[in-house]
């Protein structure tokens, strides 16, 4: 039982955190990819310096 408990509690944890986050990124009209999210302020910091 504990090892049931030990995979299932993370994985209901990492659900609600992921539909947290849909919910926010739509919301916020963000791009859905967080990698996107983390992506595009650095691309756009990159044009700053040229």
């Amino acid at each position: 039982m504990n090892t049931l408990t030990s995979i299932v509690l993370p994985a209901f944890i990492g659900l609600i955190a992921g539909v947290g986050h849909g919910f926010v990124s739509h919301h916020a009209n963000l791009p859905l990819s967080l990698s996107d999210q983390i992506m595009q302020p650095l691309q756009s910091s990159d044009a700053y310096r040229e």
